[in-house]
């Protein structure tokens, strides 16, 4: 059986659960494909380390993928299993506050880590609200999600980048009424977020594997919609000492902000439009050449599951 190693955007979570119940429930096995996966460091490094070498395919957000295309298209991995039909980015703010509105950001201060896509896209979502992204301060920070909440509400920064889905399972959804959410995909309705993407070797070279996998995916995203508990199941079978009740809310949260919506009718498939207009908006206000949306995102492997 062919052993493929993965790249995920971070370590065995709630959002991952269409991925570990396929592999739970032997989708994959059944596919033939040994799929070995290694924790990331978060979702905007899973391109460039797919692009660095040691595996052939990785889980992350798209418009890093853009990035590392728009530099290197020969070594740059492709898509070939869209996750999130939107943007899960968003700017945290207190909901008693004065920012709400983007226009308010002007001379405030927004922290986020360092590889948070929400930070990493802001230039893309000021030009899409027509603000200027020099004018808020951007202070990178570190920590659990947790405690740069509490810094944001003890008044140490304006606002706070992250996901919706990352936030609000950090500090429990009731938590949240305090908190308001300048959301990316207001903005950016193009804007889609992680997807599976492979290594140009394996593209090349093993294309009825990925029919396979792609295959094998989709039986994992439609049962973890389906099937809830089952969909937990999995996710703590391979995460023993995660908090139940956090990782379900992570996974409700995904599917109700870059999930929204029916499924597409082939799971996995990404409009060429939508990937279009978001890639071009994106390498324009990055300074970057535009990507090609064919080298970013291919439907060969999609199919009928």
């Amino acid at each position: 059986m062919p052993r493929l190693s993965m790249l995920l955007n971070a370590g065995f979570s709630g959002p991952q659960a269409w991925l570990l119940l396929a592999i739970r429930r032997g989708y994959l096995a059944e596919a033939g494909i040994d799929l070995a996966l290694t924790p990331g460091t978060g979702a905007w490094n899973a391109a460039p380390g797919l692009a660095a070498g040691g595996h052939d395919l990785a889980y992350g957000d798209i418009h890093s993928l853009m990035e590392v295309a728009a530099r290197d298209p020969v070594a740059a991995p492709v898509g070939i299993f869209a996750v999130h039909n939107a943007s899960p980015c968003a700017i945290a703010v207190p909901a008693a506050g004065p920012v709400r509105a983007p226009a308010d950001l002007a001379g405030r201060r927004v922290m986020g880590h360092a590889s948070d896509v929400a930070l990493r896209c802001f230039p893309t979502y000021a030009a899409a609200t027509g603000i200027d992204p020099a004018a808020t301060a951007i202070a990178v920070a570190e920590g659990p999600m947790a405690g740069l909440v509490a810094r944001l509400l003890a008044g140490e920064s304006d606002g706070l980048f992250g996901y919706v889905s990352t936030i609000t399972a950090a500090i429990g959804a009731p938590a949240t009424a305090g908190l308001r959410f300048l959301r990316y995909d207001a903005a950016l309705p193009d804007s889609l977020g992680s997807l599976v993407m492979a290594s140009p070797r394996l593209v090349a070279e093993a294309p009825a594997m990925l029919r396979a996998l792609c295959t094998a995916l989709a039986r994992g995203l439609r049962g973890a919609i389906a099937e809830p508990e089952a969909a937990m199941e999995a996710v703590l079978a391979f995460a023993p000492g995660a908090d139940p009740a956090a990782e379900r809310l992570r996974w409700e949260t995904t599917l109700a902000v870059e999930m929204a919506g029916p499924l597409p009718a082939m799971p996995g498939a990404v409009d060429p439009g939508r990937l279009a207009r978001s890639a071009a908006g994106f390498a324009a206000s990055r300074g970057l050449p535009p990507p090609d949306p064919a080298r970013l995102f291919t439907p060969r492997f999609l199919g009928a599951a």
